[in-house]
């Protein structure tokens, strides 16, 4: 009797035993399933949420391409237009009273010309009386006072006539100058506002550069399947242009201003 009991007691130790190891086993199994899961499940949680991220940045997106497209165009058009326009200007200005200006000009030069072998004949015997005196020659002194002498008068004369003549145009140039001066003035803020926006472009073109390169990552990242990827280049990309817009209204504001500084240039030109 003790001895059955002895042998129920051994097997219901051993099935115990027996059960706690495949409970134990169990538990060991679904633990490792839970952690080869778990990854997967975040991993895909992320794709999901990237894919929903570039549905709901899809539209903004591909419409601020379109914007600044549009708005690159208009802000190009209106330069190109100021700089036709200011090149006109200038070439209006240039030709205000040129033909006065060119003949005078050339009158002056012609009366240079004409009197140069004189003046420069009386010049140089001046220069060899003073060292002909230094050197105590005062007989080659005395005959060369005595040519000298005999141009005063023609030399006289002749550099009156120079005079008048550089007179005359230089009187002729600062009327023209006054003239041209309101336009002038006009035109001034022109070249500040092109030096900002050449500044800006500087840093636009590294906006630029980054968009470019968040574009072809994500066009590269869709073609993938990659989401993860392609919505994060998708937002550097959004970001840059949004830059870009800001930097470009900046550009045709100042082109705006430009162009209201030529349009009262133009009012101020000479009748």
């Amino acid at each position: 009797m003790k001895a059955g009991i002895r042998k129920w007691n051994a097997a219901s130790e051993q099935w115990r035993s027996a059960g706690f190891y495949r409970r134990w086993i169990g538990m060991l199994v679904l633990l490792a399933m839970f952690c080869v899961y778990l990854p997967h499940a975040e991993a895909a949680t992320d794709w999901d949420s990237a894919l929903e991220e570039i549905h709901t940045m899809y539209s903004d997106y591909t419409g601020l391409q379109v914007t600044l497209k549009s708005e690159g165009t208009r802000t190009q058009t209106l330069r190109k237009q100021n700089n036709a326009d200011l090149a006109a200007i200038n070439l209006k200005l240039k030709t205000v009273d040129s033909v006065l200006l060119n003949r005078l000009k050339a009158e002056a030069e012609a009366i240079k010309k004409k009197h140069s072998p004189l003046l420069e004949e009386y010049s140089s015997l001046g220069k060899q009386i003073t060292a002909a005196r230094k050197a105590g020659n005062l007989k080659s002194a005395t005959l060369l006072e005595i040519k000298r002498n005999k141009l005063k008068a023609a030399a006289t004369a002749a550099r009156s006539e120079v005079k008048a003549k550089n007179t005359l145009l230089a009187e002729a140039r600062a009327i023209t100058a006054a003239k041209l001066k309101p336009a002038k003035d006009a035109l001034a803020p022109i070249a500040g506002l092109k030096k900002q926006i050449a500044a800006q472009n500087k840093a636009a073109s590294t906006a630029q550069a980054e968009r470019t390169e968040a574009d072809k990552r994500y066009k590269a990242a869709i073609a993938a399947g990659d989401a993860i990827t392609a919505a994060a280049a998708m937002k550097l990309s959004y970001a840059r242009m949004g830059e870009l817009r800001t930097f470009g209204q900046q550009s045709y504001a100042w082109e705006q201003k430009i162009t209201l500084a030529l349009r009262a240039a133009e009012a101020k030109l000479p009748k």
